[in-house]
């Protein structure tokens, strides 16, 4: 297991005269679940975006197996094998949940011809066919997107961001809006992404039951800093972390 898969060094990044994130350094490697955790406002999702590709940091360096990539834009970031899901799902609701996956396994095709019918895209296809069996959606594949249960459209995003062949997968609160069944299914299938099928998994999810469940590591924010790092076992005994996130004693 390669160290440093994925490393930000001195990452900031500044909106006018607020400093959302401050000087964050962040490691993972490969096949490791890291999951980022804080109160709301701590400068989470705008840390994704800067991984991501959505925003250029203001200051600080981004390396992804040893490369530069920071200001590199939100497609090449994607192209390169980073892929990001949201906290509100992104998808085509008029379209078949089988649709939904082979549209983003076509999106990694060197090359588009319209005039060819998609069911000769064999490769594409199969690779779909493959997706859904990986995200437990292969009895919904010919259902409309728009029919699909809360935790079911969930599954199908993970499952779009799978087409996409990724080596690295930000994950932006799986479990928003679940009940605790499904919870506990998106909980066992993100955990095999890592176990299963060898993806790196960064985690954003306010579920503290989820985050100590799956987690090897936990970075914890507040304010846009960082506030500690560990193990679940750590962070779960770690008195500042108790204070300002997880309700101990003050």
């Amino acid at each position: 297991m390669n160290d440093n898969y994925l490393e930000t060094k001195s990452v900031c990044k500044y909106f006018g005269g607020l400093k959302a994130l401050d000087n964050i350094d962040l490691s993972i490697n490969k096949k490791q679940l890291k999951a980022i955790i804080g109160p709301n406002g701590a400068g989470k999702t705008t840390f994704f975006n800067l991984i991501s590709g959505l925003y250029p940091p203001t200051k600080g360096k981004i390396f992804f197996e040893g490369v530069d990539i920071t200001n590199k834009g939100m497609h090449k970031i994607s192209k390169i094998g980073i892929t990001k899901t949201f906290q509100i799902t992104h998808i085509f609701p008029r379209l078949t949940v089988f649709e939904n996956v082979r549209l983003a396994a076509q999106s990694r095709t060197t090359t588009f011809n319209f005039l060819r019918r998609t069911e000769s895209l064999y490769a594409v296809n199969n690779a779909a066919r493959e997706v859904l069996e990986q995200v437990h959606l292969v009895e919904r594949a010919g259902v409309k997107a728009s029919e699909l249960s809360h935790g079911e459209r969930r599954y199908l995003e993970i499952g779009i961001a799978l087409a996409t062949n990724p080596k690295i997968l930000l994950l932006d609160e799986p479990a928003a809006g679940m009940n605790p069944a499904e919870t506990l299914q998106v909980t066992e299938l993100v955990r095999s992404l890592v176990d299963k099928l060898g993806l790196t998994v960064i985690l954003i999810e306010h579920d503290m039951k989820v985050v100590m469940a799956i987690s090897d590591e936990i970075m914890v924010l507040k304010e846009g800093r960082t506030l500690a790092t560990g193990t679940p076992k750590e962070i779960s005994s770690n008195e500042e972390v108790q204070r300002a996130y997880l309700g101990g004693k003050n």
